[in-house]
Order: structure tokens, then sequence, then C-alpha cells
């Protein structure tokens, strides 16, 4: 199996980012307060130990994997800590950090592609400049560079 590593969003996300909904309270992405689907199930459900299987949100498919949104048990992580699953064949990639708005959050790199999980107030046109485009409205994807 393929195994998923993880690196920090470059810096000029950070800096190009917009604060849209400032001193607005409110989840930083509303889908998480949304009633669980079937759609929103993982299909691999074991070595997920820290993760809220039952707030598992399903954001986009692209070549057979699966992008989702969640967060962790009580107790572990902080209230603004998000998940960044991708889910492909056996495997399981996941990311967690605390997501603030304004903000890119947890990013999962592998080989073919790097991803994003968004807040729902981010500056999506920022995205464009660096090569992303939008699966959801909380979800970027970047294809690796040729050759790279």
């Amino acid at each position: 199996m393929r195994r998923l590593s993880s690196r920090p969003v470059p810096a000029a996300w950070s800096v190009a980012a917009v604060l849209a909904l400032t001193g607005c309270a409110g989840p930083v992405i509303g889908l998480l307060d949304s009633e669980q689907t079937e759609q929103d199930v993982l299909t691999i459900r074991t070595d997920l130990d820290g993760i809220d299987l039952d707030s598992t949100r399903f954001l986009a498919e692209r070549d057979g994997v699966e992008y989702f949104a969640a967060t962790p048990v009580d107790g572990t992580g902080t209230e603004a800590t998000v998940c960044l699953l991708v889910e492909e064949g056996i495997g399981v990639g996941l990311e967690c950090t605390p997501l603030e708005p304004g903000t890119a959050g947890p990013t999962i790199r592998d080989s073919r592609a790097t991803v994003v999980l968004l807040p729902d107030a981010f500056d999506r046109d920022s995205l464009a400049a660096e090569g992303f485009e939008l699966l959801h409205p909380n979800l970027a994807l970047r294809p690796a560079a040729e050759g790279a």
C-alpha cells in the first residue's frame, strides 16, 4: 500500500487567505454539522483511532479516490481540530489540524496530488494561482507536477 504523507501548506496561502467572516461565530466547516448519510460512511473503518466515525462527511471522489472531512473523538485535539481523510483501495490517509476561518487546513500529499481541506470562509480565488482546483467548496486538489 502506498503511504500518504503530509506537509504544511505553502506560506503564500496564509498570506493570500482572506478572513471573510470576521467576528462571526459558527462552524468552520458547516458540512460537519449536517446529519451523516450513507455516502458519508467510510468503507474502511479500522486503524482510525481518534477519529469520530460518526462525524465523517463525504466531500468528493476523483479517479477512485474518495475524500472526507471528519472530527476527532472528544478529548483529542481542540474544538477547532478537523481531519482530512483520503480513502483509496485498502488504505486511508489521515491528517488532522486545527482549522480557522480564512486559513487552509489539513493537507495530504502523495505522488499524484496535493489535497487540502478548506474552511467555509476561505479566499478560493487564491487557489487558482497555486494550481489548485476545487473538487468541493471545502476541498482543493493540485495534481503533482509531471515527472516530479
